[in-house]
């Protein structure tokens, strides 16, 4: 990994340079009082609609999450077919992403939300009905888990270049982190909520919850007035988008640096998520409330690690912190793998969240700072294309918890993680100054 270079300032719009844009809606007054300064992002009467639709998705999603992997479990009684689904669902990552970053930067960006978001509550609306009927079958989830996979490619480019649109350059860093902190705090709400309804209104009914968020995130961007932005992309074609962008993903290294560490964290650290039913069920002897409360332990370490983030005022040394929380999170992922009572298992998760919550945060903070406006979407596709690559972890991680057990997958992909960050902390030093 080479130096990275100086971050320069992005080179995106301001409020009253886009032609047709209301200031007024962009650009608030300055905040005062502690709380509206930490938090100032959420000033923006646009910004808090689309921060209120996305925590709620978000929680839509996690429930979907919790009652998606024991619904696997349930149907399969193998660890592998959990590696499987996640296969699927991140497939789309790689093959359609970095396309749905050209959209997010050619076409209505508000619109892509809108068509991605609906397409994603018929999907889950169509299997929580198989469920609900009793016909739900091992080859609908993996279907249903490529086509949510396929919508989410689409959709989040989208989602994450239009938060540049709807705060100022000051606000951005805190609307990044606000948004880290809202997916961790539906990390805790979400599997609670799964956990205790599973029981209530079994796993369709779940299901049926997830694409009701999905829906009530519809009505919220309808109502998001988004600055109008020239769309540059569209005066080339799409093969000269993609090339665009990924030149530019290589070529700014500090850009190429985060990359790296996202690919390091996506296709070796993160799979442990997908085995947590298995540790839940087969390590720790719980049933599907405790597989909630694993998640619920690894959400509320999230949620403190992204309510400092967001509260931090600090602008130096970032890629050190980055780093020691990369280590950290390997650490405790080797640990975990060690641990057979449910509370230090909580705690550990905890831990990991909390690491995992304070890393993904900044890297994602450094790149959309660096990231001109009209490159946001492509961009942050090739950001999401690092998720894309998680099946290079998660389908050797169930082979392995297929053949040597849960734990021994867990620990070896905390072992890279720990290794690598090391690796970087200690052999390029340049890293350590962003």
């Amino acid at each position: 990994m080479s130096a990275p270079a100086e971050i320069l300032p992005a080179t995106e719009h301001t409020p009253t340079a886009d032609a047709g844009a209301d200031a007024r809606t962009v650009a608030p007054p300055r905040p005062s009082g502690w709380f509206a300064e930490r938090f100032s992002a959420l000033t923006s009467p646009n910004f808090s609609l689309f921060f209120q639709g996305t925590l709620v998705t978000q929680i839509g999603m996690w429930m979907q999450q919790v009652a998606f992997g024991w619904l696997v479990l349930t149907l399969t009684d193998s660890p592998f077919y959990l590696g499987l689904t996640a296969f699927f669902r991140a497939l789309p990552m790689l093959v359609v992403s970095p396309f749905g970053g050209v959209l997010a930067d050619r076409l209505d960006r508000r619109q892509i939300l809108l068509q991605s978001q609906l397409g994603t509550a018929v999907i889950s609306g169509g299997l929580a009905f198989l469920v609900a009927i009793g016909q739900a079958r091992p080859w609908h989830l993996l279907v249903a888990s490529f086509l949510m996979g396929a919508a989410m490619a689409v959709n989040m480019p989208a989602r994450q270049a239009m938060v540049g649109q709807l705060v100022t350059r000051e606000q951005l860093p805190n609307a990044i982190a606000l948004n880290s902190m809202s997916m961790n705090s539906s990390r805790v709400i979400g599997p609670a909520l799964a956990g205790g309804l599973i029981g209530i209104i079994g796993i369709g009914g779940c299901l049926f919850l997830h694409a009701g968020a999905y829906l009530w995130s519809v009505v919220n961007v309808v109502q998001i007035k988004v600055p109008a932005v020239t769309r540059r992309a569209a005066s080339a074609s799409v093969v000269q988008n993609l090339i665009e962008g990924f030149r530019y993903c290589y070529e700014q290294k500090s850009v190429f640096g985060m990359l790296l560490m996202a690919v390091l964290v996506s296709v070796f650290g993160m799979q442990y998520m997908q085995l947590l039913p298995a540790l839940a069920r087969d390590v720790l002897g719980m049933g599907a409330d405790g597989f909630g409360l694993l998640m619920t332990a690894t959400g509320a370490g999230a949620i403190a690690g992204s309510v400092f983030i967001a509260a931090s005022s600090a602008r130096s040394a970032r890629g050190t912190f980055l780093l020691v929380s990369a280590i950290a999170y390997g650490a405790s992922l080797c640990v975990l793998s060690f641990v057979r009572a449910p509370a230090l298992a909580m705690l550990l998760l905890a831990f990991a969240g909390a690491s995992s919550a304070v890393l993904m945060a900044l890297n994602q903070t450094i790149i959309q700072q660096v990231v001109p406006d009209h490159l946001r979407g492509r961009v942050m596709s090739v950001y999401l294309f690092t998720f894309g690559l998680m099946p290079l972890g998660t389908l050797p991680a169930g082979w392995i918890a297929e053949i040597h057990g849960t734990p021994v997958s867990i620990f070896l992909g905390g072992l890279i993680c720990y290794v690598g960050a090391l690796w970087v902390y200690f052999f390029r030093p340049g890293f350590r100054q962003i």
